[in-house]
């Protein structure tokens, strides 16, 4: 009985685990498309925004347990010439879960 729960138990953390990795992945793969983008891109101005395919699937496309937003934050935040991108990966199983990653990206101009 204790083998069958432990099994269990087992299985249940090598799925969060995976979850979490493919979270990880999503985020990274977000922040470095915005971060690539050429300066003063509509998609790196200030603001909130989510991924039009949301949820996603682990591997981007459509239809997952994934959702996937990010926040680009006013000009010249956290210091002169930069903004702070923050993006976050939500999903559920047996409770809802919440990954970040955040970077700094530079504004087309400076003074922002």
């Amino acid at each position: 009985m204790a083998f069958a729960a432990n099994t269990i138990w087992l299985t249940h953390d090598e799925k969060s685990a995976d979850s979490t990795s493919a979270a990880h992945a999503l985020a990274q793969q977000k922040l470095e498309q915005l971060r690539s983008m050429p300066l003063g891109a509509t998609e790196v101005a200030t603001g909130s925004y989510a991924d039009p395919a949301n949820p996603l699937g682990a591997d981007g496309t459509a239809g997952g347990a994934f959702t996937r937003t990010w926040t680009v934050s006013p000009n010249n935040s956290p210091t002169f010439g930069l903004r702070t991108v923050t993006v976050r990966v939500s999903w559920r199983d047996t409770r809802l879960h919440v990954t970040a990653l955040a970077a700094y990206i530079r504004c087309s101009t400076i003074p922002c």
